[in-house]
């Protein structure tokens, strides 16, 4: 750990105390008493921030956030600038726990004085975008984080670009633009090599890409380093309150047993630690009753959720558990259209055309649902259903795989195919490949960094 103490103080400066704490604590599997001198550091403040990173890091999100408020509440006597952002940690703490009432009071009074620095004002976006996008907000919240990110990446404020990255990788898998995530993706994998990431969200997320790219099979590997890292999987435990319910779906469809029954007993240790966080006890009763096939657990999930991305999750889980029983159509239709309504009002279209056809499968239909959503006109008159699957189609994607992302059938797929041919007169995938290179929309980028700034 003090040869990673040392690299970090070489590679960030003293006072990116924050940062120090998530290296250090990042070589360990399992963090026992913290050493005194990692938690004295230059000033009172920076010990606080420090002891707050590695608690969350070891799973204790309760402890993180006592500990950051205590950070907030003593003044720095040595002029750090880092050490005038501890408020901003503790809303990216009450982030994860969901108190999202807490969170925007702290972020309105920090945003009351003024923005002293670049890394005040790219800190202030990045987090306070995320504290949006999970609130619901979320085409407020990506317009500060990619505002957030740009000044981040300008001016070499490293420590913020994974959060940044993840906000924006997640949001658009759930829009199904695959080629935004998959840019967000080699963005973090980049952050990874190089030292400055936290690990558990961005794994995540990077599964989350794969199963959808491929299927279950092509998440097995990430899948199971996640569950058998105590490390990464009690940092996510205590950071994305949608992450193991997901993680024992998938075990469930790889016929991984152990692997649920081991994610869901860490939840349940996770939960019982933060017995007033309700997020991580929802998160936790969800994974344990997808396990068990226990609606009641299910149900206690989707009523303590605080975040409708998850309260629609939850209740898509109901629908398909009453779906398989006998006499429980209409309860199933009416849980499959409350999901719907909760993903649509968060912008996951991904989500919105899983349940589409879902309800489709019971006789019911809900209109076309759009599998993602562009700015401005799309190219040769595509509608977006047919520039999403001409994009996945010029990735080298097959009509099944493109099905399986956009959750339509190869024949539609092959339907919408056929009329995208038409309008860009072009009679092959190859054909198709070559024009979309050069004539389809680009994801927006941010500026390159100078190197210098590295």
């Amino acid at each position: 750990m003090d040869a990673a103490v040392n690299h970090a103080t070489k590679s960030t400066g003293d006072a990116d105390s924050w940062h120090l704490a998530l290296a250090a604590a990042g070589t360990r599997m399992d963090i026992g008493p913290v050493p005194e001198h990692l938690l004295s550091g230059s000033c009172e403040t920076a010990g606080l921030i420090r002891r707050s990173a590695l608690s969350w890091l070891n799973g204790r999100l309760d402890v993180a956030l006592r500990v950051a408020a205590e950070a907030m509440d003593v003044e720095c006597d040595k002029g750090h600038e880092f050490c005038g952002l501890a408020g901003y940690w503790c809303v990216a703490l009450l982030t994860k726990a969901r108190e999202f009432d807490a969170g925007w009071r702290t972020l309105h009074s920090l945003r009351a004085g003024p923005a002293d620095s670049p890394r005040v004002g790219a800190t202030s976006q990045v987090i306070g975008g995320e504290l949006l996008f999970a609130m619901g907000r979320v085409e407020d919240g990506l317009a500060e984080v990619r505002a957030g990110l740009e000044l981040a990446e300008r001016y070499g404020v490293r420590s913020l670009l994974p959060t940044g990255y993840v906000v924006m990788a997640l949001s658009a898998l759930r829009r199904a633009d695959m080629r935004t995530c998959l840019q967000f993706l080699d963005k973090l994998t980049g952050e990874a090599l190089l030292g400055y990431f936290g690990q558990a969200a961005g794994a995540w997320v990077s599964a989350l890409a794969a199963e959808a790219r491929g299927g279950v099979a092509s998440a097995a590997g990430l899948v199971a380093g996640i569950i058998t890292n105590p490390l990464v999987l009690r940092q996510l435990l205590v950071s994305e309150p949608a992450a193991v319910s997901w993680l024992v779906r998938v075990c469930g469809k790889l016929g991984a047993v152990d692997l649920a029954e081991e994610a869901v007993r860490a939840a349940a240790i996770t939960a019982a630690d933060h017995p007033r966080i309700g997020v991580i006890r929802a998160s936790a009763s969800h994974a344990a009753g997808l396990l068990a096939g226990d609606l009641d657990m299910v149900g206690v999930a989707a009523n303590l959720y605080p975040d409708q991305w998850c309260v629609a999750s939850a209740q898509e889980d109901l629908a398909d558990m009453l779906a398989k029983r006998h006499g429980e159509r209409e309860n199933a239709i009416r849980l499959f259209d409350s999901a719907l309504a909760s993903y649509t009002a968060v912008g996951a279209t991904r989500d919105v055309s899983r349940v589409v056809n879902k309800l489709r499968d019971f006789g019911v239909r809900r209109g076309a649902i759009r599998a993602v959503e562009r700015d401005g006109l799309l190219p040769f008159g595509l509608t977006n259903t047919e520039f999403a699957v001409a994009e996945l189609v010029s990735q080298g994607h097959t009509n099944n795989e493109v099905g399986r992302q956009l959750f339509i059938s190869r024949h539609t797929v092959a339907f919408h195919l056929k009329k995208v041919y038409q309008k860009m007169s072009v009679t092959s995938r190859v054909e198709l490949a070559a024009s979309w290179k050069t004539l389809a929309p680009q994801p927006s980028d941010f500026p390159e960094r100078d190197p210098q700034d590295a």
